[in-house]
């Protein structure tokens, strides 16, 4: 399996958001749609969720529209956008609470908004620390970067800053509240590689998931793929959440006497990975019929006579961070097993070191060019 950069890049027009509106709960979540008139606030209706003008957290930069032709091919929170032609670095100041464990999504649709095709280039900086470059090469694609953070103190700044290639600007801000005993870390931060629901086509977020995590499809040739739908009431959730919706598909090997095999190959062979598998038996297996199998890591045994239960979500990850020229996870049925290894969904992440505490606040505000 392929895997793509360290990054999600979400083309939402290709997304397929299936619809399913339900009441549930957005506190812990907030939702700032960049270049929204002051005082507007609205709801998504494909999402469901509750989007705030960024008048509040921001006075600098000028307020964007996307070209109207783009508009049915994306949500309304991207619509507008705000731009930077001034000041080397512009920063959104927003309130979080200390301590708490946010899942930070920025989101950039440049939509030739300004008429002139200019792709710009420019870093994205949370709090002192540069997160990354956020380079624009298409201009009806939106880029989507997240990261699980732990801000020390009681406000977080996202800042873009200028590096003269063109207009900073930004399209939405999202941050997720999450529970501080899931996606730990030996140390640093946890940025997107990918997430994938592994036995589907098709893109889910809130209010499939609690949590509003991106899942995107998978490319479903290289294996065959199973799907059972199973209603969210009838399964058993652990603290990770993944939707029904997502651990309704699995994937199985084409050939069911092979091993499964997931693998990438890091952009660099130094990057930390921390990996999340998520099962849960989709079938109903006869009395004679048994699923087991191992999973090994680079050759290496890693976990040990895996057996999904029916309806119940299990989630095996990795408690330390994992690098190489290639990752490559294997999942081998056990000699006493009558069927092949499944698995239903997969989020990898990469580890982030900031240098800098929340507390050095030389690069957090505006700044005008010299």
């Amino acid at each position: 399996m392929g895997m793509s950069r360290s990054f999600l890049v979400t083309f939402l027009g290709c997304l397929v958001l299936a619809v399913l509106i339900q009441a549930q709960d957005q506190s812990g979540f907030i939702s700032i749609a960049c270049g929204a008139p002051a005082g507007v606030n609205f709801t998504v209706p494909n999402t469901g969720l509750n989007y705030t003008s960024d008048a509040n957290f921001i006075n600098t930069g000028v307020s964007r529209t996307i070209v109207p032709e783009l508009r049915d091919q994306f949500l309304q929170n991207v619509w507008n956008l705000r731009s930077f032609p001034e000041g080397q670095r512009n920063c959104y100041k927003i309130n979080i609470t200390r301590g708490s464990k946010y899942l930070i999504r920025a989101s950039f649709l440049y939509g030739n908004y300004d008429g002139l095709n200019m792709l710009p280039k420019f870093d994205l900086l949370l709090g002192a620390n540069r997160w990354l470059t956020v380079n624009i090469n298409n201009a009806s694609v939106s880029l989507d970067f997240e990261i699980i953070y732990v801000p020390s103190l009681d406000y977080v700044h996202i800042c873009m800053v200028d590096t003269g290639l063109g207009t900073p600007f930004i399209s939405a801000i999202e941050l997720r509240t999450l529970r501080n005993d899931i996606y730990e870390t030996e140390f640093g931060s946890l940025e997107t590689y990918t997430r994938v629901d592994l036995g589907s086509n098709r893109g889910y977020r809130y209010n499939y998931d609690v949590y509003d995590r991106y899942w995107s499809g998978a490319d479903l040739d290289t294996w065959r793929p199973l799907n059972f739908p199973i209603d969210a009431d009838s399964l058993v959730q652990n603290d990770y959440k993944p939707p029904a919706v997502v651990m309704s598909t699995a994937i199985t090997p084409a050939n069911v006497s092979a091993p499964l095999v997931i693998s990438w190959k890091p952009d660099d062979p130094k990057d930390s990975f921390y990996v999340y598998l998520h099962f849960t038996e989709i079938q109903v297996l006869a009395k004679n019929q048994t699923r087991e199998f191992n999973i090994t890591l680079n050759g290496n045994p890693w976990t040990e006579n895996i057996s999904p239960r029916y309806h119940s979500v299990n989630t095996i990850y990795s408690t330390s961070g994992i690098s190489g020229e290639k990752i490559n996870f294997s999942f081998v049925m056990t000699e006493t097993s009558t069927l092949p290894p499944i698995i239903n969904a997969i989020e990898i992440y990469t580890v982030k070191v900031f240098p800098q505490p929340d507390t050095y606040q030389r690069d957090g505000m505006p700044r005008k060019k010299k």
